[in-house]
């Protein structure tokens, strides 16, 4: 094999939402290639960005709502 069994590391990789890849990662590898091409990396990236503004806008929504509700009368 062109790998050392222990040296492989197993990574999930979600792409735009529909395809989940599951690959081998040598970490001892002799290889210099890319493991994902440049569009699937900035797909990723974007969907990294979009679910921590999810995150962050969905937690500001929550205070907000938490403090319009808890006006005394």
């Amino acid at each position: 094999m062109w790998y050392n069994n222990r040296a492989v590391k197993f990574v999930t990789v979600a792409i735009f939402w529909k395809v989940v890849v599951l690959m081998k990662v040598g970490a001892n590898s002799l290889e210099r290639r890319s493991l994902l091409s440049v569009a699937e990396a900035l797909g990723l990236m974007i969907s990294f960005g979009s679910l921590i503004a999810t995150i962050i806008f969905g937690v500001l929504t929550a205070v907000k709502n938490d403090k319009k509700n808890n006006r005394p009368l």
